[in-house]
């Protein structure tokens, strides 16, 4: 299933394959035997337009730039049913996240999708306040869907008068070490500004 959306990287499959293979559980793909636990695990494996099983022999077929722009990576709910029953306990759901991160550093996110949006003001809440306040994330959300944040209204306001949502962002007390840790582990580029063309 090719895809023309998003822009391309200009690496190389090969290097985009370099690249992931050096990242943390980047290799263990290696041990998948396409057993197919994984996709058959997975709740979302019909509306991807691979199941992870597909999503490695991608990768493994040097087919980077598919897999980076294909819809799976940002279907993933973090369930982790992929891991619980793999028989090589192959961390998929790890493995997802950065290939994620590829996708956005590279900026090959599928158009029409809302999940990076929502992945990017996540990140970024993350990254700003060394934890998460979901009134800020979706406010940075709504302003790329407003119709979205419109419809939440009504939520947000019963969350708000039973105090289950902060408006004022939360601070981690030692946000020094959030930071180093995201030192040691860089995170990709806010996108949120740009267009997927």
């Amino acid at each position: 299933m090719k895809h023309s959306y998003g822009k391309r990287s200009m690496k190389t499959d090969p290097e985009l394959r370099d690249s992931f293979y050096n990242s943390p559980h980047g290799k263990d793909i290696l041990r998948c035997i396409q057993c197919g636990t994984c996709s058959g695990s997975c709740p979302y494996s019909d509306q991807m337009d691979y199941a992870p099983r597909g999503l490695f022999a991608l990768i493994r077929d040097n087919e980077m730039a598919e897999a980076l722009s294909s819809n799976t990576l940002w279907f993933c709910s973090s369930c982790y049913q992929c891991i619980e029953r793999c028989p090589q306990e192959i961390p998929v759901t790890d493995i997802v996240y950065t290939l994620k991160q590829m996708a956005v550093e590279m900026n090959t996110m599928p158009s029409g999708l809302k999940m990076p949006d929502f992945y990017a003001a996540f990140a970024d809440n993350l990254v700003h306040f060394g934890r998460v306040t979901e009134s800020l994330i979706m406010a940075k959300y709504g302003v790329k869907h407003p119709l979205d944040a419109l419809k939440n209204i009504p939520l947000a306001l019963k969350l708000m008068t039973r105090k289950r949502m902060d408006i004022k962002p939360q601070m981690t007390k030692n946000r020094t070490s959030i930071r180093a840790y995201l030192e040691r582990h860089p995170q990709p580029p806010d996108t949120s500004g740009e267009k997927n063309s």
